[in-house]
């Protein structure tokens, strides 16, 4: 039988003062992990509200360049891509487009795209050649590799090889500001389309159609491998009428003065001016574009309205019958 010694007051005293000191130290550790755990609440806290923040002013933002974004219009140039498009992969064909600058080619080949992604029209895959790229094949050929579902190889010949023997998607390749293409960037992209039964449309200004009409042997063959060819000179006036619509515009007055900028300026124009004229008609309270706002938007744009004033200054020609008179019987 163990017995248990009596401790001394002193001891008791010591214990005591020990485990009040271990609560106190217990006591300030939950403390601190209360205020460590209340920091963080904050700062997740204080970086939820700037992450807030900042979605909410990225999407003001974006509402803000919506409202100045050219939205999508079917107008007769869309048309003519569009039919062209499906020409070429009907006859399996490759195809030459060209246009005046601002006649809606650009909008139309992302729309093309934009329906391609969306499963809603056929595969296409889209490179815009810039001055820079179209001087080097190699850089054309890196463009266009991604899309064929092929990666480029260390030369432009190892590149060729892979795009002829292994592209298998974008069954229509479509090729913006063609006319900086070189020449021999254009041969070996019709070989590409040739061996690997890619169909290509090249699209780009008159430029482009004086290329392939040159005297030169090697552009002649060239000329005869794009059989599908179309030309866009300007835009219809139920174009002009459909793109003002889409921008709210009232008024016989108003839809006039979109129609004359549509001739000198083409879709482009009217891209340009509507938002502008839309934005000041909603900054002073109206939900329909006029006249008014259109003729104030203008002048934010001096050189559309000396363009404007020029082909009002054009001598008019009087439209003379087909049908010439009969002399009258004496």
């Amino acid at each position: 039988m163990t017995y248990r010694r009596e401790r001394t007051p002193k001891e008791k005293a010591e214990a005591e003062a020990g485990m009040a000191r271990y609560k106190e130290h217990v006591a300030i550790e939950s403390a601190a992990k209360a205020e460590c755990e209340r920091q963080q609440k904050e700062a997740q806290t204080a970086r939820d509200r700037e992450e807030a923040e900042r979605l909410s002013a990225l999407e003001a933002r974006r509402a803000a360049q919506a409202a100045w974004e050219t939205p999508f219009v079917h107008t007769s140039a869309a048309g003519v891509i569009f039919d062209a498009i499906n020409r070429c992969l009907r006859f399996g064909q490759n195809g030459l487009i060209t246009g005046k600058p601002g006649v809606g080619k650009t909008r139309a080949l992302q729309e093309a795209v934009r329906r391609s992604d969306a499963l809603e029209g056929p595969s296409v895959g889209l490179v815009t050649v810039t001055g820079v790229m179209g001087n080097s094949t190699m850089a054309v050929f890196e463009e266009v590799a991604p899309h064929l579902g092929v990666k480029p190889a260390n030369s432009i010949a190892a590149t060729m090889k892979r795009l002829c023997r292994e592209a298998c998607f974008a069954p229509v390749m479509l090729f913006d500001e063609a006319q900086n293409l070189t020449l021999r960037s254009a041969r070996e992209l019709l070989t590409i389309s040739e061996d690997a039964r890619i169909q290509m449309i090249f699209l780009g200004n008159d430029e482009v159609l004086q290329l392939v009409n040159s005297k030169q042997a090697a552009i002649q063959q060239i000329a005869r491998r794009l059989p599908v060819r179309e030309e866009i000179d300007g835009i219809l006036d139920d174009d002009a009428d459909l793109i003002a619509s889409r921008y709210d515009v009232e008024g016989m007055e108003a839809f006039r003065l979109c129609r004359e900028l549509a001739n000198v300026r083409h879709a482009d124009g009217l891209g340009k001016v509507l938002p502008v004229a839309r934005h000041l008609a909603l900054k002073m309270g109206h939900k329909t574009v006029q006249a008014s706002h259109l003729r104030e938007a203008l002048i934010t744009f001096p050189h559309f309205v000396r363009e404007l004033q020029d082909a009002d200054a054009a001598p008019k020609i009087k439209r003379q019958s087909s049908v010439k008179r009969l002399p009258k019987q004496r």
